[in-house]
């Protein structure tokens, strides 16, 4: 797989080679001409002379206030609050986590272990697919208007997947007492057989699933076994395979008391907990079917709303100025949210269920909805000094158009 890898690597960094420098980078630092022939290499002369006249007012100013622009100045702390705001949210709907999950989703819905995995699959070409229709899309339509049906489809997919797992996750029992009482040894090996599950659940007829969220100190994990199923009916919890051991950076943070993560020493000594642990009946393959649908429309809202829209319209916000910094922490916010949701996205399932997943999900895309109605200008058909100007002080708001 790594070989594989290195082929779209290869290419991008060959492409990166033939990439020219940014004529507003090269007009701030008075080459006039480098600019203009960078500008030739996708638009025509007259094109390329228009654009350079009106970016030297912009460049003049910038040079003119370099060392004195701040992130927090009046002009300047919309866009990036914005951009920010806009980046965490993108994150914030979960699309990282349930792309990663997905099979396991699918298994949990319903779908067989062969279904889920071609579901997957199916999946990630439709994020391709409408990913092009997108591109397509975005300069006839405009940002906002892509951004704005891409939230609508994301809230209503999620609605739908939350209320779906909700009927069938309300019907579960808790049987965290019983398969506590089972630990030894600060271990447990658990078979869902037909002995075991007549002593959970005596009046179950069908096929049962099992969802244990156990932690041996801070470390969390979440199991999940069926009775239907050979290979995931049996599981053994080991301290051995819970607890992961501190690298080397994380070492040196934990001595500065810096280390947010786990700490495996406090670990070592820790005894099993079993934090929870739900017992319900497999859902019908049809159930799964449906969940597959609302996640497909959840990733063809996201690939032709914030997948392709996102980066473009914010990179056209956020002021000449600040652009570099700007980018630089918002992307910063964007990866910690992202980084978040990963480290607590299966200690929430094991605890709460995929239901309250995916209605936080929702609401956050429903926030997202209303930030780019309401917050987000339209950048389509605008220069980058035209949007600057419309932030500046004497023109707080942007019309949309």
């Amino acid at each position: 797989i790594f070989w594989l890898c290195l082929a779209p690597g290869v290419l991008f960094t060959a492409g990166s080679l033939r990439l020219p420098e940014s004529p507003r980078w090269l007009m701030r630092r008075g080459d006039a001409a480098g600019a203009r022939v960078a500008l030739l290499r996708t638009r025509s002369a007259d094109d390329a002379d228009t654009e350079l006249a009106d970016m030297q007012p912009a460049s003049h100013a910038a040079a003119q206030a370099a060392g004195s622009g701040s992130l927090l100045s009046r002009r300047y702390v919309w866009p990036f609050l914005l951009a920010c705001l806009i980046l965490a949210l993108t994150q914030a709907t979960g699309i990282n986590s349930i792309l990663a999950y997905v099979v396991t989703i699918l298994h949990e819905a319903g779908l067989p272990g062969a279904m889920a995995n071609g579901a997957d699959v199916g999946l990630k070409v439709l994020n391709m697919l409408v990913t092009v229709i997108a591109v397509v899309l975005v300069d006839r339509k405009g940002r906002k208007f892509l951004l704005s049906l891409g939230c609508c489809l994301m809230a209503v997919a999620l609605v739908a997947a939350a209320l779906l797992f909700g009927g069938v996750e309300g019907k579960r029992q808790d049987v965290q007492a019983a398969l506590a009482a089972q630990v030894q040894a600060d271990a447990l090996t658990f078979t869902l057989d037909a002995q075991r599950l007549a002593a959970l659940h005596p009046t179950s007829t069908g096929p049962v699933q099992l969802t244990i969220a156990y932690a041996y100190g801070d470390f969390t994990n979440v199991a999940h076994l069926r009775s239907d199923e050979a290979g995931s009916r049996t599981l053994s919890i080991r301290r051995a395979d819970a607890v992961q051991p501190d690298s080397v950076l994380g070492r040196g943070m934990r001595a500065l008391h810096l280390n947010p993560f786990p700490d495996p020493d406090a670990a070592r000594f820790a005894p099993l907990r079993i934090e929870q642990a739900w017992l319900g009946g497999v859902p019908a393959e049809s159930h799964g079917w449906l969940v597959a649908t609302a996640i497909c429309l959840f990733v063809a809202g996201f690939a032709i709303g914030p997948g392709v829209c996102v980066w473009l319209a914010l990179s056209e916000l956020m002021p000449t100025r600040i652009r570099s910094n700007g980018m630089s922490v918002a992307l910063l916010v964007n990866q910690c949210v992202s980084t978040t949701l990963a480290a607590v996205f299966l200690p929430v399932v094991g605890r709460y269920g995929y239901a309250m997943v995916f209605a936080a999900g929702a609401v956050f895309a429903i926030v997202y909805l209303v930030a780019v109605v309401f917050l987000l200008p339209e950048t389509r058909g605008r220069t980058l000094e035209e949007i600057e100007e419309h932030f500046s002080p004497r023109r707080p708001g942007m019309q949309n158009r």
